[in-house]
């Protein structure tokens, strides 16, 4: 029977709340009705300490074995399927089981389960027994066919359920195996991971691409980690935790750094739980600063003067650059006279806090992810973090703005960059650290939401000690007109200043893109709070660069209409800067745009 998925049984595959025992009883019944198998048994493979564990069986409780015994040993260390029509001539059969059950094998189908992430290792094996339709039991080469197309669909699912049934016992078994932060925190385990994926005969290949619904569940691509449509806040937290060592190798810093594979495993887990649940400043945050990063480096090509071990310590640091946040600000930490603050002197507290928790977590051995480079690189990697972080501070803005300003050209802020690194990766990093605001209207509402949440929770504490918040928390979340106004001035004098010099400085000749959208927060509040939003573009090459966006308050700007604000759509001439984009620029363009449209209609007649 040939393999076809159903939508039912892809939702429960990609759902992560289907438990694991849910998950192996539909892929094995699944496995049963395609090769109208007896049995099947699945393994799950765990290399760090050589075993293989059957955790999904009709007839058996779960087990553990040495991975070197038995078929399903052999299949799971070389990573290859065995069809064999008698598995008592095969010298691996190992018949113990046999004879614990009284069950007798004949022919066994014995396949590997690797995740797309790495073409080498096995995660599972799927081992199917003495086909019912056959009198000896054996399995054709179709059979084979179709478990591999199975394999195949089931292997990112599978590559999760097995992580968290790995990280669970882990966590309760191996106490050695732990993350150290600091004394602000609790303990915590580390996760073991790997990053395995298989090679698959195109033949299966083209047999899967015809299935829509898997075209569109297929794996990430570079192409889509490196996106700005890339939603963080979409994806499973577990999930991201596996792209960690993704982009890591398709930046080139696993084969130019020497991470270590049980380094590299360890430490996307170690850095999750070391970010706290805070609203904002948490693991989905560290991780879209990392993927910004990654942005930057795979499309602008002015990162590629930077050095491996330059480019690996800057994703590090924006992965790690808000670890163990406490979700308030530094001004709120020194006005406490937090013990953070003393101990860094009131200067740059959280930053400080970040990068030592950062280095804390890279010089214990189980997750010294830079244990590979040379001493001297060691060094690099290491100061090229603690800077990255310490740039992120809001206190260097303005400064950081200045120098962006006085590279009247890409030239030169090439030479600018050449002749000091680090002012290039600590602008990409606090790029990445702002760019909330510049990605598409329906995750950057999100992300205001999130940071909106957690600034009224400091307020609420500083009250109830008796201190004033500042006036930026100073709202309700209702209240979206005042909501509107904070990221109205967040864009206008935070990070317009930034983003257009930065991309000022990356392209010598860009044009704007104007009015995108007109946006309501919500119905009921459509004529006091319309946000409207500008979205500064250049399209250069295959990609296209945010530059700026503004938020309007709609109280200057009730009485255009939306059609009006649809003249702005085609833009202006090209090789131009972007105007000032005020209300009353914005009234003029659109009357303009009406002259323009009434004299073709007079030239018409």
């Amino acid at each position: 029977m040939e393999f076809k998925p159903t939508v039912d049984f892809l939702k429960i595959l990609s759902s992560p709340n289907t438990s694991l025992q849910y998950y192996l009883q539909t892929i094995i019944a699944e496995v049963i009705r395609v090769l109208n198998a007896d049995r099947c048994s699945i393994f799950f493979v765990d290399d760090m300490r050589k075993e293989v564990w059957c955790v999904g069986s009709l007839d058996m409780e779960p087990f553990c074995q040495p991975w070197d015994k038995g078929i399903v040993g052999m299949v799971a260390t070389e990573g290859k399927m065995v069809n064999l029509a008698d598995a008592h001539d095969h010298p691996a059969f190992d018949g113990e089981i046999e004879k614990k059950t009284g069950y007798t094998v004949k022919g066994i189908l014995s396949l590997p389960v690797k995740s797309v992430l790495n073409l080498d290792k096995a995660i599972g094996v799927i081992q199917v027994l003495n086909k019912r339709s056959s009198p000896k039991g054996e399995f054709s080469e179709q059979d084979a066919v179709e478990l591999q197309k199975l394999a195949m669909v089931i292997g990112d699912s599978f590559y999760r359920q097995r992580y968290k049934a790995l990280e669970e016992v882990t966590g309760h078994f191996d106490s050695e195996v732990q993350a150290v932060l600091d004394q602000h925190r609790e303990r915590m385990y580390l996760s073991r991971q790997q990053s395995p994926a298989m090679s698959t005969p195109p033949e299966i290949l083209r047999s899967l691409s015809r299935q829509p619904f898997l075209r569109e569940h297929s794996p990430l691509q570079v192409e889509d980690l490196a996106s700005l449509n890339f939603d963080v806040l979409e994806q499973a937290e577990m999930f991201l935790q596996e792209l960690v060592p993704d982009i890591l190798r398709h930046a080139g810093c696993i084969d130019n750094c020497g991470i270590p594979e049980k380094q590299l495993m360890a430490f996307p887990g170690a850095v999750f739980r070391g970010y706290r649940k805070n609203p904002f400043h948490n693991a989905y945050h560290g991780f879209a600063v990392y993927q910004m990063c990654f942005h930057q480096l795979s499309t602008i090509d002015t990162f590629s003067q930077l050095t491996a071990t330059q480019g690996f310590g800057l994703l590090v640091a924006a992965l790690c650059h808000d670890i163990d946040h406490p979700g308030v600000t530094n001004s709120y930490l020194i006005r406490l006279q937090d013990d953070l603050a003393l101990r860094y002197n009131d200067n740059s507290v959280l930053e400080n806090h970040h990068a030592s928790v950062a280095c804390t977590l890279l010089r214990d051995e189980r997750t010294a992810i830079g244990s590979g480079l040379a001493k001297e690189e060691q060094v690099v990697f290491r100061k090229t973090i603690i800077k990255c972080i310490l740039a992120t501070d809001m206190a260097h803005h303005q400064s950081c703005c200045q120098r962006l300003i006085g590279c009247h050209s890409a030239q030169d802020f090439k030479a600018t960059a050449e002749e000091d690194p680090q002012f290039l990766m600590s602008v990409c990093v606090h790029a990445a650290d702002l760019s909330a605001q510049a990605l598409d209207w329906e995750v950057a509402k999100k992300w205001e939401e999130r940071i909106c949440q957690e600034f009224l929770e400091q307020a609420a504490k500083e009250v109830e000690m008796g201190f004033t918040p500042e006036p930026f928390m100073q709202f309700k979340m209702e209240d979206m007109k005042q909501r509107g106004k904070l990221q109205r001035d967040f864009v206008d004098f935070v990070l317009r200043n930034h983003t257009h010099s930065y991309a000022i400085a990356l392209f010598a000749n860009f044009m704007s893109a104007l009015i995108l959208r007109f946006k309501t927060p919500s119905k009921s509040q459509a004529r006091k709070s319309r946000w409207v939003y500008v979205k500064q573009t250049r399209a250069w090459g295959a990609f296209e660069l945010p530059m700026e966006r503004r938020i309007y308050g709609s109280d200057q700007m009730d009485s255009m209409a939306e059609s009006d604000l649809d003249l702005l759509l085609p833009g202006m001439p090209r090789g131009e800067a972007p105007p000032q984009l005020t209300p009353r620029t914005v009234a003029a363009i659109v009357e303009g745009r009406h002259a323009e449209e009434r004299a073709k209609s007079k030239e018409s007649k």
